[in-house]
């Protein structure tokens, strides 16, 4: 968890959330100050993973493109700027790549469960870790 207490995140800034290995990427769309909380946009995700999840073969490194995900409402605390040599690579994949509407809606359809299963279980895995966090205020 990264505590940002004495700075505060720009709208289009892209900031990151860090746990275990796993990284979100988001672009800031508004900061609720007064909740010390982060409205965000997912971009991508980078994990990390080990040989004994199931999910995935060997250790590795995995990205998902997030765009069609949800929006979050999250602790301003866990989120970091994001450094351009980590989001340049990732901004230049997504910028090259072909266009949904030209792919096959079948591989669309896949690859975004995948993404929004690999956002969900890094959420969980983050709430379980940090329960104080995400306490009714």
């Amino acid at each position: 968890m990264t505590d940002q207490s004495s700075s505060h995140a720009t709208s289009y800034e892209i900031v990151c959330l860090e746990h275990q290995g796993s990284y979100l990427y988001a672009e800031v769309i508004q900061t609720i100050e007064t909740r010390q909380r982060s409205w965000v946009r997912p971009l991508f995700l980078q994990l990390t993973t080990q040989s004994s999840e199931p999910a995935y073969p060997a250790q590795g490194l995995f990205s998902f493109r997030l765009q069609n995900c949800a929006d979050l409402v999250w602790p301003s605390q866990f989120f970091r700027p994001a450094m351009d040599d980590e989001v340049l690579p990732f901004l230049l994949q997504m910028h090259t790549e072909k266009p949904q509407d030209q792919e096959d809606p079948k591989v669309v359809s896949e690859r975004d469960r995948k993404a929004h299963q690999a956002l969900r279980q890094m959420i969980q895995q983050v709430w379980q870790a940090f329960p104080d966090a995400f306490a009714s205020e």
